[in-house]
C-alpha cells in the first residue's frame, strides 16, 4: 500500500489529517454548524494526500515539520474555531485575523486559555494523534500470506478513492486560483468563483484570498473619495462629537436594563439632566469591527446596484465640506501602521491617502485604557474655532475585558454577577465586563462633560455588541451558522445615545424635538452616515433623508439586515427571551 501510495514517510500524517477533517465534520454539526459527514470524510483524501507525499518527500532531507506543523495547526485552530467561534473557517473568522493587532492577539490567547474549547481541541487533537500513531504503526507489519492480496485490494480501492477526491477538488483549485488572482471580492462572491468549501485548507485558503482582494479594492476606494464633491453646506450644527465604543452590550447597562447592576451612573445622570437620550432600538449589520466599520462609515448601502468602492466616506465628505475632521482612535493609530495584523485600520483608516482624505488631525499613538487618549482631545478654543467633526473610537469592551480598566473601577465582582453560565468563572469574567463598561461609562461621560459649555451634540455608539454568558456558556462574538434571536440580540443590538447641551438645545430647537421624538425608532448603523449629513447641513449626492433617523420622512418600515442576509425585525419579531435566574 505505502508504495503505491507514495506514503511510506508521512503515512502517520495521512490518516492524522483525514482523521481530523471528518472530527471537524463530526463536531460541526454537534453546533449546527456544517453538514455531509460522509462527504466530507472522502473529499478531504486528495488535500491530505497532497499534503501527506510533499511531507514525504521533504523528511528525506529532515524538512518535513515545514508541512507537517502547519497541517497540524491548521486541522487544530479550525477544531477550536468550531468550538470557539461556532463555525468553520470562514472568510469573517480569517478577517478577525488581518484585524487583529499584536496586543489583541495577546488578549485572544489569554482569553482563549480561559475557554473550555481550548482544552477539548487539545485532547481530541492529543487522542486523534495517538490513533493516527497506532493506525500507521499497524499498518507497517507485514500482512500473512494468505491476505496479502486483500491488502492490495484495499490499496487500489484507498487509491480509487483518492483519485475521485482529486478529480472532485481541481474546481476547487481553479476557483482558489482565480479568487486569488482577483483585485475585486466581486469575482470572490461569484458563485461560479466560489470554490466549494469542503476541507479546512480550502476554507482556510478561501478566506485568505478574499480579504486579500478586499484590501486590492482600496484603489478604487482611494479615487471615488477623491473624486466625490459636496453640494453645499449649512453647518447647522458647528460642533458635533462622534464616540464610538467597542463591544459594548448593552444589556449590561441600566440605561436600557433598569435593574441590572449601576455600570453607568455618570451617563443616566445626564439624562436625568436632560442632556441625554437613548435610543431604545438600534443594531449593527455585523458583528466585528471591519464589516461594520465599512458599512458605518461609507455612503454605499446594501440597496445599491454598485459596489462600494464607488462611493465615499463620510468624514472625507465633512472635510470637503469645511469641516476640521479630528479622528482620535485606541485601536487604529496611524504609528499601528506596521502591524499589518490590524486589518481595518489598514484599510479605509490607516492607508495615507485615505487618511489624508478623511481627517484634519489624528492621534499617533495608542493607551494601555481609553481614558488615557482624552489627553489629547483639541482644547474647546479649537473645537469651537471652526465648524468641527471630532470622532473619538475607543477600545471599550474589547476582550481581554480585565485589561480594559484601571484597577479604581473595580467595583463589581463574580459575587455581584446572576449569570447562571460558565460557573465562578463565568461570573468572574462578566464581572471583569461590568468593570470594564463602568469605566467606559467614565470615558464617554468625560468626552461629553468637555463640551458642556459649547453649542454642540454628540452621539455614543458601538460598533457591535458583546455576548457575556448572558444565555449560554459563551462570551465574546461567534460567527453561528444560522442566526438565533439571542444572537442578534447580544451580539448586534447596540447602544444609541445622543448627548446636547444647553446651549445647543436653545439654539437648536428643532433637532434637539427631533432627537427626544425619535428615540424609540428602529435604527442601523449603517445609517450613520445619513444622520450625520443632517446634522453637518451636507448637500451631498448619497444622501437619503429616508434613512435620517431625525426626519419625519424617515423609514421606519424598511428592512434592517444583519450579517448579509438576516431580516433583525423578522427574526425578532414575537421572540421572548429565555427565561434565566439572572432575568426573572
Amino acid at each position: 500500500m505505502k508504495e503505491i501510495l507514495l506514503l511510506k514517510e508521512s503515512r502517520t500524517l495521512m490518516i492524522f489529517s483525514v482523521l481530523m477533517c471528518y472530527v471537524i465534520t463530526l463536531t460541526s454539526n454537534l453546533t449546527g454548524t456544517w453538514t455531509d459527514p460522509f462527504l466530507s470524510f472522502l473529499l478531504p483524501l486528495f488535500d491530505c494526500y497532497l499534503l501527506s507525499v510533499l511531507a514525504g518527500i521533504l523528511k528525506k532531507i529532515r524538512l518535513g515539520f515545514l508541512v507537517s506543523i502547519p497541517v497540524v495547526a491548521v486541522l487544530f485552530a479550525e477544531l477550536f474555531t468550531v468550538f470557539f467561534y461556532h463555525t468553520n473557517f470562514t472568510i469573517y473568522v480569517v478577517l478577525l485575523l488581518f484585524e487583529t493587532n499584536t496586543q489583541e492577539s495577546t488578549e485572544f490567547v489569554h482569553a482563549a486559555l480561559t475557554h473550555p474549547g481550548l482544552w477539548n481541541a487539545v485532547a481530541i487533537t492529543g487522542l486523534t494523534g495517538v490513533v493516527a500513531w497506532w493506525l500507521a504503526r499497524l499498518s507497517r507489519k507485514p500482512l500473512p500470506a494468505g491476505k496479502v492480496r486483500y491488502g492490495r485490494m484495499l490499496s487500489i480501492v484507498l487509491f480509487a478513492l483518492i483519485a475521485w477526491s482529486g478529480v472532485r477538488q481541481m474546481s476547487a483549485y481553479y476557483k482558489l486560483f482565480r479568487c486569488f488572482t482577483s483585485a475585486s471580492t466581486t469575482v470572490c462572491n461569484d458563485v461560479h468563483y466560489i470554490p466549494h468549501l469542503n476541507t479546512p485548507f480550502v476554507r482556510l485558503a478561501y478566506g485568505a484570498a478574499y480579504n486579500m482582494a478586499s484590501a486590492a479594492e482600496l484603489d478604487v476606494l482611494e479615487r471615488s473619495v477623491a473624486a466625490a464633491a459636496v453640494d453645499s453646506c449649512s453647518y447647522r450644527c458647528p460642533l458635533i462629537v462622534l464616540v464610538i465604543g467597542e463591544s459594548y452590550n448593552k444589556h449590561h447597562s441600566p440605561l436600557y436594563e433598569p435593574d441590572y447592576l449601576p455600570t453607568a451612573p455618570l451617563l443616566q445622570q445626564q439624562r436625568e439632566q436632560g442632556r441625554l437620550v437613548a435610543y431604545t432600538d438600534a443594531v449593527a449589520p455585523f458583528n466585528f469591527t471591519s464589516n461594520a466599520f465599512k458599512y458605518m462609515f461609507s455612503t454605499w448601502d446594501e440597496t445599491c446596484s454598485d459596489e462600494w468602492t464607488k462611493h465615499s466616506l463620510f468624514p472625507a465628505v465633512f472635510k470637503k465640506a469645511g469641516y476640521c475632521v479630528d479622528f482620535l482612535t485606541n485601536q487604529f493609530a496611524m504609528a499601528q501602521t506596521a502591524d499589518m495584523w490590524d486589518f481595518a485600520g489598514a484599510t479605509i483608516f490607516n492607508r495615507h491617502e485615505l487618511s489624508d482624505l478623511q481627517f484634519t488631525h489624528r492621534n499617533t499613538g495608542i493607551y494601555e485604557f481609553d481614558g488615557e487618549l482624552l489627553g489629547e482631545l483639541p482644547s474647546v478654543d479649537s473645537l469651537t474655532a471652526r465648524p468641527t467633526l471630532l470622532i473619538v473610537h475607543l477600545r471599550g469592551q474589547h476582550v481581554s475585558y480585565e485589561n480594559r480598566y484601571p484597577k479604581e473601577f473595580s467595583r463589581f465582582t463574580s459575587d455581584d454577577e446572576k449569570t447562571p453560565f460558565g460557573g465562578k468563572a463565568g461570573r468572574q469574567m462578566a464581572a471583569h465586563y461590568d468593570n470594564a463598561t463602568l469605566y467606559d461609562d467614565y470615558v464617554v461621560n468625560t468626552v461629553f462633560d468637555r463640551l458642556k459649555a459649547t453649542d454642540a451634540i454628540g452621539i455614543f455608539l458601538s460598533d457591535h455588541g458583546e455576548e457575556v454568558y448572558d444565555w449560554r456558556d459563551q462570551f465574546e462574538r461567534t460567527n453561528e451558522r444560522t442566526m438565533t434571536p439571542e444572537v442578534a440580540r447580544y451580539q448586534y443590538e447596540i447602544p444609541l445615545m445622543f448627548y446636547m447641551t444647553d446651549t445647543f438645545r436653545l439654539r437648536h430647537p428643532d433637532v434637539a424635538e427631533a432627537v427626544a421624538a425619535a428615540a424609540d425608532r428602529p435604527f442601523i448603523s449603517s445609517d450613520l452616515c445619513h444622520l450625520l449629513f443632517y446634522l453637518g447641513g451636507i448637500g451631498f449626492a448619497d444622501y437619503q433623508e429616508k434613512r435620517n433617523i431625525l426626519s419625519p420622512r424617515y423609514d421606519c418600515s424598511r428592512k434592517r439586515i444583519i450579517d448579509f442576509e438576516v431580516d433583525y425585525d423578522a427574526l425578532m419579531k414575537g421572540f421572548s427571551e429565555r427565561k434565566t435566574p439572572e432575568n426573572g
